[in-house]
């Protein structure tokens, strides 16, 4: 058992390893995972009623100030999780430009997510697969438990394995939210030659656009940014996206 004390939000959690998946799965009777539907080798699948949910563990999409408060627990556990293990982590994609506008995750957005390094990957698969971790917060004091489940196709490194480009989740149980979690991978035959990074969802930068990490909070947590991560921003969305206020769904 831990403790961490975090702003606004103190987060106590116990590992439950190697977790039989039934026991984890206790709201529903029903599958409401898309798998029936899904291309074969698919390992991860989203549900038949919002595409970031998981439908093994829930069966209706939350209320918008529920959803929120579900998000904020979701990625404060992870990110306390992954600092307690010592897997190095950060923030990525929206969630980058999220923490970019106001250190938190774009009023919009269900989903969340960070990237690690490849053995980091290989570490979270070797030990803690499976594994659940239950956390109490001032916002759950019953606590809630979060299941970290890694794709076994995590060692392909092949970039048209286009049905498994999440490595790995960090999943809600209680109500089916999740982390995406990719792997950054080295490429020594890149073009580009040495240093660069990919991913299987089709991104690629520098390691020194990652290196050093930088520091911050998001969320109330401490958390963990690319170096460069304003080059990284501008790549994916475009310069207009740091500067622009309005939205347009």
């Amino acid at each position: 058992m831990r403790l961490n004390c975090m702003i606004h939000c103190a987060l106590v959690g116990t590992t439950l390893a190697d977790a039989d998946f039934n026991s984890v799965r206790r709201r529903l009777h029903k599958d409401m995972s898309g798998r029936g539907g899904d291309p074969p080798g698919k390992y991860f699948h989203e549900s038949i009623f919002h595409p970031h949910y998981d439908g093994r563990f829930a069966d209706r999409v939350l209320e918008y100030s529920e959803q929120k408060r579900a998000l904020k627990s979701l990625i404060q556990t992870y990110l306390s999780t992954f600092a307690d293990i010592g897997v190095e982590t950060w923030l990525m994609h929206g969630s980058l430009l999220g923490w970019w506008w106001n250190r938190q995750i774009m009023p919009w957005d269900s989903d969340i997510d960070v990237q690690v390094l490849e053995p980091g990957m290989y570490y979270l698969a070797a030990y803690y697969n499976m594994s659940v971790f239950h956390y109490k917060t001032p916002r759950l004091p019953d606590g809630r438990d979060y299941l970290l489940e890694v794709n076994p196709h995590y060692t392909n490194r092949d970039r048209s394995d286009w049905l498994n480009v999440i490595d790995a989740r960090w999943i809600d149980t209680e109500t089916g939210l999740f982390i995406d979690i990719t792997t950054a991978r080295y490429d020594p035959s890149h073009s580009a030659g040495e240093g660069v990074l990919t991913s299987k969802d089709g991104h690629e930068y520098r390691d020194t656009y990652l290196y050093p990490l930088r520091d911050t909070m998001f969320e109330g947590a401490p958390a963990k940014i690319p170096y460069r991560f304003r080059e990284i921003l501008e790549a994916e969305y475009g310069a207009s996206a740091l500067v622009n206020k309005d939205f347009h769904e």
